[in-house]
């Protein structure tokens, strides 16, 4: 797992190093870490290809700002897999963030426990989303990994399958998909769609744009249930 702790507070860097090092000893997992404490120098990182997993970024910087960051991120290198973690000493950044779709926003100080639940929750998260979804198509088992699902979509008997990088489909029942994918990041929003939340670009009451600007209605029957689970994981709206 490569991290990246972005901050340009010291005691910040030392504090979240110190926090993931004992993780990483605690729980016998491998852990790379890089620190940065401008933001240009983030970006010059980002653009050199080097594989971030997960990202604990300051808002207010020198350089770039954790903004600015983040939407370059999402928006020209196109990476959704990324764990975008901010940290600030303000609260009043949360609507600016939600566009960036971080995975949480923390506000200082941090203590050691939440870091800790943070990381167990990407580790399971990652290790669910290498399973891959198989399905049959004229014949043939086919594959795709969870985490290149956008959402599935049924059109009758027939069962599309949105991924990052186009359409698959085969025949089936959309309750049946349901009951084998994960049911900590998919999630039912209407009898003909299943979504990936780790793709949702903007959340309304009624409907649902994904990163691809695919725009999904929820309906009735689930939309309290999907605000529960969408804002629980975005706990500074």
């Amino acid at each position: 797992m490569n991290i990246v702790i972005c901050d340009d507070e010291k005691s910040t860097c030392d504090m979240l190093t110190f926090s993931v090092k004992q993780y990483e000893e605690k729980h016998n997992v491998k852990i790379n870490l890089q620190i940065f404490y401008r933001g240009d120098s983030l970006i010059e990182y980002l653009f050199s290809n080097e594989k971030i997993d997960i990202l604990f970024l300051d808002i207010e910087l020198p350089g770039n700002n954790g903004i600015e960051i983040g939407k370059c991120i999402r928006e020209r290198l196109k990476n959704e897999q990324m764990f975008l973690i901010y940290i600030s000493s303000h609260e009043q950044y949360a609507m600016e963030l939600f566009q960036n779709r971080p995975l949480d926003f923390w506000v200082k100080p941090i203590e050691k426990q939440r870091i800790w639940e943070k990381l167990d929750y990407i580790f399971n998260m990652t290790e669910k989303s290498q399973v891959f979804f198989e399905y049959k198509n004229k014949g043939s088992l086919l594959r795709i990994p969870y985490k290149n699902i956008l959402y599935f979509q049924s059109n009758g008997r027939k069962i599309e399958i949105i991924t990052t990088y186009g359409r698959e489909h085969f025949y089936g029942k959309l309750d049946n998909v349901e009951k084998k994918i994960p049911r900590d990041f998919f999630i039912r929003i209407h009898k003909s769609y299943i979504i990936n939340d780790l793709y949702v670009a903007r959340y309304d009451y009624e409907r649902i744009v994904m990163t691809n600007h695919d725009v999904l209605s929820i309906s009735k029957k689930y939309r309290v249930m999907v605000r529960h689970q969408i804002l629980e994981k975005e706990e500074f709206l």
